[in-house]
């Protein structure tokens, strides 16, 4: 009998993305930390805005995955490349223009 751990596609970013922070952390946070003048404490803001970034955007895109399909930020959507896809678009409208098909003629 083989044992096997199976680890999710999603856990396994989770901690992907705690190491990246952690790491960003323990290499860059002695460099910079204590400030000794004024170029040091705007480095240390600069750092700290960067660490802050970097987790609200890893959180952001774990909440809205899905939600700009077809839109400005689906880098994907490109009817011209997938003809498809454009064929897909104009089935699609020429569908909507049908009439119901309540008042069929008898």
């Amino acid at each position: 009998m083989s044992r096997s751990l199976e680890i999710s596609g999603s856990a396994l970013l989770f901690v992907l993305e705690a190491v990246t922070l952690g790491t960003l952390v323990v290499f860059v946070g002695p460099a910079v930390w204590p400030p000794e003048d004024a170029a040091g404490v705007a480095l240390v803001v600069l750092f700290a805005l960067v660490v802050v970034g970097l987790a609200a955007v890893m959180w952001r895109s774990r909440r809205v995955e899905g939600a700009y399909l077809r839109s400005g930020y689906d880098i994907s959507y490109d009817p011209v490349g997938d003809p498809g896809l454009a064929a897909k678009e104009r089935w699609e409208k020429a569908v909507r223009r049908l009439p119901d098909g309540d008042d069929e003629d008898e």
